[in-house]
Order: C-alpha cells, then sequence, then structure tokens
C-alpha cells in the first residue's frame, strides 16, 4: 500500500477521528514500514506535544491497529519537526529505485534481505532507508522526499553495532 493511500485510509476512520477528539496536539511526525516479501504494512506515528509521546497506528489493506501512547526514541529534548506529506515529491518506490542504483554502484557484491523505511522530517522530509544484507551488514541511504537527492550513505556490520 502506498504511503498517502495509507494516510488517507488511517485518517478517513471512526477510530482516527475520536484520536483527534481526544484535544492533544498531535501531528504526523513519521511513517515506517519493514519490506518483507513486498509486503507493506505502515505504522504511522503522530506526535503529541503536549506529552512529549508517540502514538502509533498500524494499517494495513484489511487492518487498523492503534497502539497506546509510547515514549519516543530521540537524542535531543527538542520536539519532534512536522512530516509534510505535501513537500513529499518521491514515493517509496522511486526512493527505493534510487537506493538500489546505489547499491549497485557501490555495495554491488551486497545482496539486500530486508528493507527498513523510515519518512520523518530531521532537516528535511526524508526517506532513511536502512538495507540488511545477507552478510550482516547494513547499508544505511537518507534521501531528500522532496527532490530524490542522496543526503548521506554508509555501509557497516551489524555485528559492530553491538554494545560491549
Amino acid at each position: 500500500m502506498l504511503l498517502k493511500e495509507a494516510i488517507k485510509k488511517l485518517e478517513s476512520t471512526k477510530e482516527f477521528k475520536d484520536f483527534l477528539k481526544e484535544g492533544s496536539d498531535c501531528y504526523l511526525a513519521h511513517a515506517f514500514t519493514m519490506l518483507d516479501n513486498d509486503k507493506s504494512d505502515w505504522q504511522i506515528g503522530y506526535y503529541n506535544k503536549d506529552h512529549d509521546r508517540v502514538v502509533i497506528f498500524e494499517v494495513g489493506d484489511d487492518s487498523l491497529i492503534r497502539h497506546p501512547e509510547d515514549e519516543l526514541f530521540k537524542k535531543t529534548n527538542k520536539a519532534v519537526k512536522k512530516l509534510d506529506m505535501s513537500k513529499v515529491n518521491i514515493d517509496l518506490e522511486k526512493a527505493l529505485n534510487i537506493a538500489e542504483d546505489l547499491r549497485k554502484e557501490k555495495y554491488s557484491s551486497e545482496i539486500v534481505n530486508k528493507k527498513i523505511i523510515i519518512i520523518q522530517n530531521i532537516e528535511t522530509q526524508m526517506y532513511n532507508l536502512t538495507l540488511v544484507t545477507h552478510t550482516f551488514n547494513i547499508i544505511n541511504i537518507k534521501i531528500d522526499a522532496s527532490s530524490g537527492d542522496i543526503i548521506s550513505e554508509s555501509r557497516q556490520s551489524i555485528l559492530g553495532l553491538r554494545k560491549e
């Protein structure tokens, strides 16, 4: 399911409208999906400024699950920036094609097993793609969701991520 379709589907539901009536100052903050066998349910996060927490809605073709409000994984005390979907000109398929072209060019020996995708607003609206490979490496590619430009890319071993 395309992200914009998932958001539209979510925002038209009674559950989402009831969520908005709860009175908190919430806005779209991120969307997450993990591509595995072309299945792409979305976890769509709305940041609650009043509580400095996030509410996640899991949107599938035939399902909608609202998860309880939860703490954020963030490094600073700054508020989470709003994800402005009107500035997202590159769809996920295009972002994945950009990432695949980069993988072929720089990491051609790597075979991707899993794709983890987050779209969020950090410096700009961006796709943050993590490609997990069969050799236990991760390739991280950040792509500007407006222009399609690659913001950054790196590769590292998953094994090197563990803490001593």
